[in-house]
């Protein structure tokens, strides 16, 4: 029987290093009748998306003649009547801004296998929104997070990543059944770094265990520095995106005592987006019961010792001084430590 798994994000679930892995497995999972094809031009299957999307970072000349609607002929004249489980994985299949696949049109290019799945992976909007917020600041300048986190919740999106994960489901059910449609929550398998792989090997019934892989180098995985750590420096250095080395050592004074946990949110923010979404998430978890009896969008309350970016004080600030004072000729931040310390005091008198 042709199956075909079609892994939709979302963003920031870990998607970059299971492709990457995946990727790099792809003889070893070949061999068990897990097929993941190498299409390019990267680890993932984006360029599927090309059809219904404007993809700048894929040139038309990759998709040759026919252009993103052959790329699709190809991919199912080749798996659509063969045994085994293609495996696709494409965020911008969950994208709703500036476009949105329809979920229709997708589910007549996939109507040739006998058996399909739709895959989405939840995340708690109050880690998701940062994660999206130090995506884009790693590369670009950006918002400040008070004004990111405000139109996050009230566009239900943060870019083009949807935050209202009913919106999503809604979506996918223009196209597919509810028994098409699994969902996965990232709190479930992000404690562990090959949860993820193991989530979706057992998905997909083969007999391969994660440990058997070969994992993606960090570098390949796309793992987001802290989100706080990044707003520091990019505040210190008035750069964007903040130098690397001076986001690596913030992190490593945010840390401190004992791995503390941080939050890019305000306190207020935190708690307004827990107080908006954890019903809908409750929500979207009992309207998947009858085809997911048991599925759970876990809601935890934050640490006691959660650190919030409103609540970084003076003694904070000195020890972030204290870690840099020795690299900022190395740096190339263009900042003096008494600069950055002036700097710093006027912070102290308003919200971050």
């Amino acid at each position: 029987m042709a199956r075909v798994i079609l892994h939709i994000g979302a963003h920031k679930t870990a998607t970059s290093f299971l492709q990457a892995t995946f990727y790099r497995n792809r003889a070893l999972l070949a061999r068990h009748g897990l097929i993941y094809p190498a299409i390019g031009p990267n680890d993932a299957h984006h360029a599927l998306a090309g059809t219904w999307l404007k993809m700048p970072d894929i040139p038309a000349s990759f998709y040759g003649p026919g252009g993103p609607d052959a790329l699709w002929d190809r991919i199912i004249a080749a798996h659509a009547r063969n045994p085994g489980c293609l495996f696709l994985s494409a965020e911008p299949f969950s994208r709703i801004w500036p476009q949105a696949v329809p979920m229709a049109d997708l589910a007549k290019r996939l109507a040739a296998f006998e058996d399909i799945r739709i895959v989405y992976t939840v995340r708690r909007q109050a880690d998701l929104i940062p994660s999206v917020w130090a995506q884009i600041a790693r590369s670009r300048k950006i918002s400040q997070p008070a004004s990111f986190v405000r139109t996050a919740v009230e566009a239900r999106r943060a870019g083009g990543v949807p935050i209202d994960h009913n919106a999503v489901y809604e979506r996918i059910l223009a196209g597919f059944a509810p028994g098409q449609i699994h969902l996965l929550d990232y709190a479930d398998f992000a404690q562990t770094r090959n949860g993820v792989l193991q989530v979706f090997l057992d998905l997909a019934g083969v007999s391969v265990s994660a440990e058997e892989l070969v994992p993606a180098p960090p570098e390949d995985s796309n793992i987001s520095p802290d989100p706080l750590a990044i707003f520091l420096a990019q505040t210190i250095s008035r750069a964007a995106p903040p130098p690397a080395d001076l986001v690596s050592d913030i992190t490593g004074v945010l840390r401190r005592p004992q791995q503390r946990h941080t939050t890019l949110l305000s306190r207020a923010e935190y708690a307004k987006i827990a107080g908006r979404f954890a019903p809908s998430n409750a929500r979207l978890a009992e309207r998947v019961q009858d085809v997911q009896p048991g599925f759970r969008i876990l809601e935890t309350d934050p640490p006691a010792t959660m650190l919030y970016r409103d609540e970084v004080g003076a003694d904070l600030w000195a020890a972030i001084a204290g870690a840099i004072y020795d690299q900022v000729p190395t740096m190339g931040i263009g900042v003096q430590v008494g600069s950055f310390l002036r700097r710093a005091r006027r912070k102290l008198s308003m919200p971050l």
